[in-house]
């Protein structure tokens, strides 16, 4: 019996009505599965309306609200995370559900991609046919023992650390206040080696930015085209060489403060003579 696992807010936004019209179809193709989902929100009446049209109260089981420190022992239970969601920025739940040693189903959006390797995941359009899907090759991939969900605990443990966290918050702040060069806080190699800073064509950027959603993608995808059509317009009417640059000027820098303990340890000077 494979179970799968679905923790999240039940709102619109996080694929709550893709997840009631997959999951019967998911269950009809796939006997030998179940569902458990924890959460609560005004989408929880759908579901359990789905459950009791389509007779499966013995295959879909709703826990309700959960506290965070009853995640870890829900996400145990299950073999498959299942995450719809149409928007995320980073999405914490899937990095937990792999974690705790779950294959995980994602819908490709927001920053969803770049959040886990594609040995932990597989990805589905926030569409209905394409997550049940996606669900159904997850489903026979660990069935047929194709995933090594055991290994995924230390594998997560080595990306995601709050030590590691909190590094890369220091050399933000340290870029910032300028304590190391500007180059170095981009990432630039200064000995004319390649560069380590990121960078995507526009096509490639259109890929990512279309991959936001079913609406928001397309949108997103229009602004960036209509930024850059502008971007050539300014370019030409006025070119970047022509621009005269801001100087940099020097940074004013503060005297130090006088030592409290120096200035408690000098004897007061003696009183006038009098006269």
């Amino acid at each position: 019996m494979i179970t799968i696992v679905v923790i999240s807010r039940l709102f619109y936004n996080k694929g709550t009505d893709l997840l009631t019209a997959a999951i019967p179809r998911i269950l009809e193709n796939h006997p030998n599965t179940r569902f458990i989902i924890a959460g609560s929100g005004p989408k929880a009446i759908d579901l359990e309306q789905m459950i009791e049209t389509n007779v499966l109260q013995d295959r879909v089981e709703m826990l309700g609200p959960i506290r965070h420190e009853d995640v870890r022992d829900v996400m145990v239970r299950g073999h498959i995370y299942l995450h719809p969601s149409l928007t995320e920025a980073f999405g914490t739940v899937i990095v937990e559900a792999a974690s705790c040693g779950l294959y995980v189903v994602c819908t490709q959006v927001g920053g969803i991609p770049e959040v886990l390797p594609s040995h932990m995941t597989a990805f589905a359009k926030p569409e209905e046919d394409d997550l049940v899907l996606a669900a159904g090759r997850a489903i026979t991939a660990v069935r047929a023992g194709q995933v090594r969900t055991d290994r995924f605990h230390d594998q997560v443990r080595k990306m995601y650390s709050w030590a590691n966290v909190a590094l890369r918050t220091e050399r933000v702040y340290d870029g910032v206040t300028g304590a190391i060069p500007e180059r170095a806080f981009y990432g630039l190699d200064t000995a004319g080696g390649p560069s380590r800073a990121r960078g995507f064509a526009l096509i490639d950027r259109l890929k990512r930015y279309y991959g936001c959603g079913i609406w928001a993608g397309k949108l997103f995808c229009l602004c960036v085209v209509i930024d850059y059509l502008f971007f050539l317009l300014l370019e030409w009417c006025q070119p970047r060489d022509a621009i005269d640059l801001c100087p940099d000027w020097p940074r004013k820098t503060l005297a130090p403060a006088p030592d409290k303990k120096a200035s408690a340890a000098k004897p007061d000077p003696p009183p006038p003579p009098a006269l």
